[in-house]
């Protein structure tokens, strides 16, 4: 059989990221190639988001520069873009296959499906499109895109798809080689129908793992030696499980008290959830001190207008609370700047209140009209360049947020996972190489901060230490200490850019958790990236 090669590319969340490493995961087990998306490939699969019209320009890009690098590629376009406008995305060229949103967990079948039906023989398009037709036909539907009811995942009588999985909770992969911390998808959909917003659209309503299948996959992934997991989902907030009686918090605390050591990360949630059940829970030391929120404006009458449950008070009173429960946690805020209507007034409010709160990243992106939001048509528009200007600022407000924050951490011992680039044979080293090399923006580090408190167990022998010798734009640098000795390791720290065997001569692995202890932070964001790297701020 021709070795078949896959690149991917995701744009948007981080359910996006997880949903695209399982199907990525299904492709290596039958013996695909995963390569990276500027590499010539056979199949590409860009998995689209539809939060901004930025998100969508970019899908479109990229599925059109995959048409031109290889002549006889296939593009499969799936995602929140495709559930909402199939057609644009079609219209991109004939080798354009569109996987709407709600069908995209079919994916998860078509590596097995080409590897038993084409195995190389004959136009792969052609595969494409005949796997396609009997997915359409499954689902009763004439095309592409159209509405899909819920399907089961029964067998499928008359085709060679066999269990059809349609579960939105069947992104489950065997190997989290993409990510040194794995992720579990526990949400999807949500019930808010904010002004600016279509992904309720795109995702419809909120659905929740049960309480007892997370459960078992985070005792998976515990069994498997995981330093934590990073629970995703569209609205965590929102997460239900009706036969237990848990919300989001009751879940946390259910899955702590079902686990004996992985720690647990919040991916996002909502300012108006940080109640006392959720201090409560949070306060535990096997929860990452780490918490995005999704504010999106500091100010209420703005709030009001986006259609946002809460005000810019409870804002204040949710960071406040948090950094109660947890010794200086790192906070991080989304901010829509140029909402319509959002006049010079009602922008210092949020930008003040941002000062105030002291954030240690902000997310500011301009407001982007979408087809069927009720904010698409509100008025007044602010102008681009008024919104540039604002954007500007939070951006600037949040490189100073950076780096005070990482200053603080200054004489602090703290813990972090270990990555490193994988540059080997095995399936879980392909995955890494593909990912470290796909582009600049994506992070390159080789360690990531994780709990910074000072009672955690998990050291590894072999090193106690890293010293922080300076920082870059996105990075901490850090050197090796010896254990005990107070001194630079005997191997450079250079060495461990690429070089595995330096990082197996300390007996670290991906995932492995160890203590560093930040000695210095230098100003300096043009030095070389080098070594390892600590992420206090963590995408």
């Amino acid at each position: 059989m021709t070795l078949l090669r896959v690149a991917f590319q995701t744009l948007g969340c981080k359910l996006n990221q997880l949903e695209t490493e399982s199907v990525a995961d299904r492709f290596l087990a039958t013996g695909a190639k995963i390569v990276p998306f500027h590499e010539e490939a056979d199949l590409y699969v860009v998995n689209t988001c539809t939060v901004t019209s930025k998100a969508e320009q970019k899908a479109r890009h990229d599925i059109r520069a995959a048409l031109a690098k290889v002549p006889r590629a296939v593009v499969v376009a799936t995602g929140c873009y495709a559930q909402m406008e199939p057609g644009a995305l079609a219209a991109l060229g004939e080798r354009v296959i569109v996987i709407p949103g709600d069908l995209k967990a079919s994916l998860l079948a078509l590596a097995e499906w080409l590897s038993e039906n084409w195995q190389g023989h004959g136009e792969l398009l052609h595969a494409v499109q005949e796997w396609q037709e009997e997915i359409q036909s499954a689902a009763g539907v004439a095309a592409a895109g159209t509405p899909l009811a819920a399907m089961n995942a029964s067998a499928v009588p008359g085709t060679s798809l066999g269990a059809l999985p349609t579960d939105r909770f069947a992104f489950n992969p065997e190997r989290f080689a993409m990510h040194s911390r794995p992720a579990l998808k526990i949400q999807d959909g949500c019930n808010n129908r904010c002004a600016y917003c279509r992904v309720c659209l795109a995702r419809g309503p909120s659905v929740s793992l049960p309480a007892q299948e997370a459960l078992a996959r985070v005792r998976k992934l515990e069994q498997a030696g995981k330093a934590e997991v990073v629970l995703t989902g569209v609205n965590l907030a929102q997460y239900r499980d009706s036969a237990l009686g848990l919300d989001f918090s009751g879940l946390l605390a259910f899955l702590i008290q079902g686990t004996e050591r992985i720690n647990f990360r919040i991916s996002s949630y909502e300012p108006e959830r940080i109640d006392d059940a959720f201090l409560a829970v949070f306060a535990n030391t096997r929860v990452r001190p780490h918490m995005h929120l999704s504010v999106q404006s500091g100010c209420t009458e703005t709030l009001r207008r986006m259609a946002r449950p809460y005000s810019a008070e409870r804002v204040r009173r949710a960071v406040l609370d948090l950094r109660a429960s947890r010794h200086d946690p790192f906070l991080a805020a989304d901010i829509i700047a140029g909402f319509p209507g959002e006049t010079d007034a009602e922008f210092e409010q949020t930008f003040s209140l941002l000062s105030e709160l002291d954030f240690a990243w902000i997310h500011a992106f301009p407001f982007s009209p979408r087809p069927g939001t009720r904010a698409a048509d509100m008025k007044p528009r602010i102008p681009e360049r008024i919104a540039g200007e604002r954007i500007a600022r939070l951006i600037a407000l949040a490189h100073s947020g950076k780096q005070s924050y990482i200053e603080r951490w200054i004489g602090r011992e703290v813990e972090m996972v270990v990555e490193h680039e994988g540059f080997g044979q095995d399936d879980a080293e392909q995955f890494d190489q593909a990912l470290t090399r796909r582009s600049a923006e994506t992070h390159r580090g080789l360690s990531k901060v994780g709990q910074p408190e000072a009672d955690s167990s998990s050291v590894i022998a072999a090193l106690s230490n890293l010293r922080i010798i300076g920082t870059t734009e996105n990075y901490l640098k850090a050197e090796a200490v010896q254990k005990g000795s107070g001194r630079q390791s005997g191997i450079p720290a250079e060495a461990f850019k690429t070089d595995r065997k330096a990082l197996e001569a300390l007996g670290l692995r991906p995932g492995d958790t160890v203590r560093i202890l930040i000695q210095n932070v230098l100003a300096d964001h043009n030095a070389e990236v080098a070594a390892f790297f600590v992420d206090t701020w963590t995408s």
